[in-house]
């Protein structure tokens, strides 16, 4: 058996619970125990859970200079974005990522997509010219939808090179790996 064999072996059992002295290993008698972690992990809820409490505070007390109705539209609407239209997306570019690319390459192309596609997100208001003004030509002075371009295409070129030598380093390791197991 081939040491990638081996590996995914122990991946495949781990993935099943079968791998004795875990305790982070699912068992599916007790799914909610098992799927617990260690008591620390909840630390880490506390500050996101303290941000939301002080940002709904915020929004309760601003009174009238919040419209609370823009507001729960923009809100319903931006998770309504996310879940209808950017996850299916983002779902569908894995599944064709997995049945496409080599294992080695997946990492970099999916870390470069990311960034690309966050860059793209944070970028966009200034790319559409939203409160753009005609009288004050100095407030987007640039051409925003080129640089995004620009810059998207070196990310995803970096992510290009990382994967293909990536891809490269495997299909060498793995060259000698093979040949040790035949005749």
């Amino acid at each position: 058996m081939s040491l990638s064999a081996e590996a995914a072996r122990g991946l495949d059992d781990r993935a099943a619970g079968l791998v004795p002295g875990d305790p982070y290993a699912s068992d599916p008698s007790r799914p909610a125990t098992s799927a617990r972690g260690p008591w620390w992990r909840w630390l880490f809820v506390l500050p996101g859970l303290g941000a939301v409490l002080y940002g709904v505070y915020g929004l309760l007390t601003a009174g009238s200079r919040v419209p609370l109705g823009s507001w729960l539209t923009w809100f319903v609407g931006s998770a309504l974005l996310h879940d209808l239209v950017i996850a299916p997306i983002w779902i569908g570019l894995g599944w064709l990522a997995a049945k496409v690319l080599p294992a080695a390459a997946r990492p970099a192309i999916v870390v470069g997509a990311a960034v690309a596609g966050l860059l793209a997100l944070i970028a966009l208001p200034f790319v559409l010219g939203v409160g753009e003004d005609p009288a004050n030509p100095s407030f987007l002075p640039r051409d925003y939808g080129r640089n995004l371009l620009l810059i998207d295409v070196g990310i995803l070129v970096v992510a290009a090179i990382w994967a293909t030598v990536a891809t490269l380093r495997a299909r060498s390791a793995a060259a000698p790996a093979e040949g040790a197991d035949g005749p």
